[in-house]
């Protein structure tokens, strides 16, 4: 995602921040990550759900610590334009086959390209949808790369913007209709769910993991 505070985008690598935290829960499975920047502390909470296998939920928090109301803007995306690291030429492996937007929305079907080594192709589609207490205000659709972007104002109250990805693949279903049909159907299930519901159906999971493991995590 991309974070922009007040017209300044947030690179850690380039702005100046402070309180910075990085936590794997390994007891949970959740990542959580802070930082505060021009006066807003951001927090991001993400987890691959055990519950639901085909679930990634990402959670940004935006709370302003300086007593002055600062301007937010978050662009989520999905992007398939992906190169492997060790790849020669800067090869690429994927294919768009469909990619659509709508306001809160974002889709994205791709394919491994051709090979001459027998190695199968498949198909993997991902869509994201959105709880956000911040309105949607625009998208992003480009070749190989969608996305959807939220903005507004962040003061002492804590907005959140919870990103909910579902990913299907061809391993799993038919055909590419099927893939594609599947991600409306598997956010039909957790239409109803909180960010807290979907949190504790993917801890509880955890928690039965650890109950036949020969490790425990105190504390």
């Amino acid at each position: 995602a991309i974070i922009q505070i007040d017209e300044v985008t947030v690179d850690l690598a380039t702005v100046p921040y402070t309180d910075f935290e990085v936590t794997l829960d390994m007891q949970a499975g959740v990542l959580h990550r802070q930082f505060t920047v021009n006066g807003v502390r951001v927090q991001v909470d993400r987890f691959i759900s055990v519950a639901t296998k085909e679930l990634a939920d990402l959670r940004w928090s935006f709370t302003a610590i300086d007593g002055q109301t600062h301007d937010v803007q978050l662009t989520a995306l999905i992007d398939g334009d992906v190169v492997n690291e060790d790849s020669n030429y800067d090869e690429k492996f994927w294919d768009v086959l469909d990619a659509e937007v709508t306001n809160d929305t974002a889709f994205l079907m791709t394919r491994t390209v051709p090979n001459p080594f027998g190695v199968p192709q498949f198909t993997v589609a991902a869509q994201q949808r959105f709880v956000s207490d911040l309105p949607a205000i625009d998208v992003v659709q480009e070749d190989k790369q969608v996305g959807n972007i939220f903005a507004g104002q962040v003061g002492a109250a804590t907005q959140r913007i919870e990103k909910r990805v579902i990913v299907t693949t061809s391993r799993d279903y038919a055909d590419d209709a099927a893939v594609k049909h599947a991600t409306d159907t598997i956010f039909a299930s957790i239409a109803s769910a909180t960010y807290d519901d979907l949190y504790d159906a993917h801890t509880a999971g955890w928690a039965e993991r650890w109950e036949k493991a020969d490790v425990q995590i105190t504390g």
